[in-house]
């Protein structure tokens, strides 16, 4: 069997906000119960650094960019915050927003 090459991450492109544009945060999940073999984990609350958090309403979809296997995996997230949605990514095992993306606006 033949590993396939790790390409470079994606940021920057695809929409995907680029290093610089990044603020990491902290994301808390659940997981549905709703039946066993549902592994459906989802996103409940963010954690900005400063301490403040806000709590995800609902989750209206999950885009992916990229490959595992490839080791450039991205998720975009459309949440709703306080009644508007927003995006937050995650990317190798790290959560974040667009720098002026509204996340942050206070609750």
């Amino acid at each position: 069997m033949t590993g396939y090459p790790r390409r470079a991450s994606l940021a920057g492109r695809c929409g995907i906000p680029s290093e610089n544009d990044r603020i990491y945060v902290r994301v808390d999940m659940a997981t549905e119960s709703l039946s066993p073999t549902d592994r459906g984990k989802h996103p409940v609350r963010i954690w900005w650094p400063d301490g403040r958090s806000w709590n995800i309403e609902s989750v209206y979809s999950v885009r992916s960019f990229g490959r595992e296997v490839f080791g450039n995996l991205c998720l975009k997230w459309t949440v709703c915050i306080c009644r508007a949605p927003k995006v937050i990514w995650w990317e190798g095992g790290r959560w974040f927003v667009a720098k002026r993306s509204g996340v942050a606006a206070r609750p």
